[in-house]
C-alpha cells in the first residue's frame, strides 16, 4: 500500500500520509513563526509529530479517544492534530470566541480528558478544563498549571495509527439553527474527499508560502486547507490576522488562509483560501 499524497481515497489517514512523504522533503520549510516553534523543516515535523504522539499515549490516550485542541496559531494546531492523530485519537477544534462554559460543555459532551492550548489561550483553557472531565492540559509554551508540549517529546516514538475510512478523523462542533453547539464529525473518508477536491482547485505546491491566520470556524475547512498544503510540501507561514501584509512581505507569501472576513491590502496577487467564520 502506498501512502503518498495520491493514495487511494480512505486507504489512509491525511496523517499516515503526510509522516510517510515529510521525511524526504529533509529542511524544506514545514512551518513557521507561532508559539510552537520558530521554524520547523519537514523532516522535523514528522519527528515532532511521531514523538509528541508516543508522548500523549504514555500519557494516557487511547485509539478513538477525543482530545480537544484550543491554540492560537497555526503551527500549533497542525502539531497537535497529527500527533493526536498519529497517536489513534480525534481532535476536536474549541473554535475562537467561545465562552469558558461553552468550551466546558463541548469538551464534557465529547468525553475528552485531554486539552492541547497555548497562551495566551491557556488560562481560558485551564478555566474550561475545571469544569469538564478534562484532566491534563498540555500547552505550547509555559502556562501555570499545564503540562509543557516539550514534556511529551521524551517517551520516544512510535508507528502512526491507522484508521478505517469510516471513522473519524476530526470531531467539530457547530451552532445548530437555535444556538446550540452540536458534534459534526469529519470521518477519514470525507477528510480525503475535501483533500482530493482542493488538490484539483487549489494548485498549490512546494514552492508556495502559506501564510495562515489563527484557527477560525469550526475548523472543518481551515483543517483541510492546512493539510493540503503540507501535503503538497508548501511552506505554512503562522501569522495573526493584522500581521498578514507584513508576513506576506518578509516571506514572500503566494497565498492566504484565513478566514473570510479578514482582507490585506496591496497583496492582490495573493490567493486567498476563505474559512467561514
Amino acid at each position: 500500500m502506498t501512502m503518498g499524497t495520491d493514495a487511494p481515497l480512505g486507504e489512509v489517514t491525511v496523517t499516515q500520509q503526510l509522516l510517510a512523504v515529510a521525511p524526504s522533503r529533509g529542511e524544506h520549510r514545514a512551518l513557521v513563526g507561532g508559539t510552537a516553534d520558530p521554524a520547523c523543516g519537514y523532516a522535523d515535523l514528522a519527528a515532532t509529530v511521531l514523538a509528541a504522539a508516543a508522548g500523549l499515549a504514555w500519557r494516557g490516550l487511547q485509539p478513538r479517544d477525543v482530545v480537544g485542541v484550543y491554540v492560537p496559531d497555526a503551527a500549533s494546531y497542525v502539531l497537535a492534530t497529527h500527533a493526536i492523530r498519529a497517536a489513534g485519537g480525534v481532535p476536536s477544534p474549541v473554535a475562537p470566541g467561545l465562552t469558558v462554559p461553552e468550551m466546558a460543555g463541548q469538551l464534557a459532551d465529547c468525553g475528552a480528558r485531554m486539552l492541547l492550548t497555548a497562551p495566551p489561550l491557556a488560562a481560558a483553557a485551564l478555566a474550561a478544563a475545571d469544569r469538564s472531565w478534562v484532566r491534563q492540559v498540555i500547552s505550547f509554551g509555559d502556562a501555570p498549571g499545564a503540562i509543557g508540549f516539550g514534556a511529551l517529546l521524551q517517551a520516544g516514538t512510535l508507528r502512526p495509527a491507522a484508521g478505517r475510512p469510516g471513522d473519524p478523523a476530526l470531531l467539530p462542533y457547530a451552532r445548530t439553527p437555535d444556538g446550540v453547539l452540536a458534534p459534526e464529525p469529519v470521518s477519514h473518508q470525507d477528510m480525503s474527499a475535501m483533500l482530493l477536491r482542493l488538490a484539483a482547485d487549489a494548485e498549490i505546491g512546494e514552492k508556495d508560502v502559506v501564510l495562515a491566520a489563527p484557527p477560525a470556524g469550526d475548523g472543518r475547512s481551515y483543517t483541510a486547507l492546512l493539510d493540503h498544503a503540507l501535503l503538497r510540501g508548501a511552506t505554512v507561514v503562522a501569522s495573526q490576522a493584522d500581521e498578514l501584509a507584513t508576513a506576506a512581505d518578509v516571506h514572500h507569501g503566494t497565498a492566504m488562509i484565513a478566514a473570510g472576513s479578514v482582507a490585506i491590502g496591496g497583496h492582490e496577487r495573493l490567493r486567498v483560501f476563505a474559512v467561514a467564520s
